[in-house]
């Protein structure tokens, strides 16, 4: 099972939560002491916003707790709204498009977990997006084609409705 955090409040540099406590996201991913598997290694992925409206964005298939551009960027990027995501994949590829989060315009999404019976109803499911966002779609996991599902539902307009 995948592990996240997700912080919003006053500005704090990534580092605080996601790299630099003894209980951080990475130490979790390497050696978690509550979980089916203990680390997850499958990728991961950072979603903050900053003085502009769309999120940036980095992902990698590396394990987190190995790739020391995570802990640069974390060192430098100060921020009061982000998303970190750790994998150990249920399912997709381990591949840069199935990593968490996934971004789109103004917003981004993660998911633990996994959607039960996805292969029966998945193409039905990538069937029911409009052409412009299903051209969105770069990975093959259940948890970014729910994002794009709640995209053309209307996210922008009425998030709650749209989940």
């Amino acid at each position: 099972m995948c592990r996240w955090a997700a912080y919003l409040g006053e500005a704090v540099f990534l580092e605080d939560i996601i790299t630099a406590p003894c209980h951080s996201l990475i130490a979790q991913s390497h050696c978690a002491q509550e979980a089916k598997s203990p680390t997850n290694g499958d990728g991961f992925g950072l979603a903050w916003y900053g003085d502009r409206p769309e999120p940036g964005l980095y992902r990698d298939i590396l394990p987190a707790w190995s790739d020391p551009n995570l802990k640069s960027l974390c060192r430098q990027i100060k921020s009061g709204l982000f998303l970190a995501h750790v994998r150990a994949s249920t399912g997709g590829a381990t591949s840069r498009m199935n990593c968490h989060p996934f971004v789109s315009s103004r917003w981004s999404f993660m998911h633990n977990g996994q959607i039960g019976g996805f292969e029966k109803i998945r193409r039905a499911l990538e069937n029911s997006l409009s052409d412009a966002v299903f051209d969105q779609r770069e990975g093959t996991t259940d948890s970014e084609l729910f994002f794009l599902l709640m995209l053309d539902e209307g996210l922008s307009a009425d998030p709650q409705g749209a989940v």
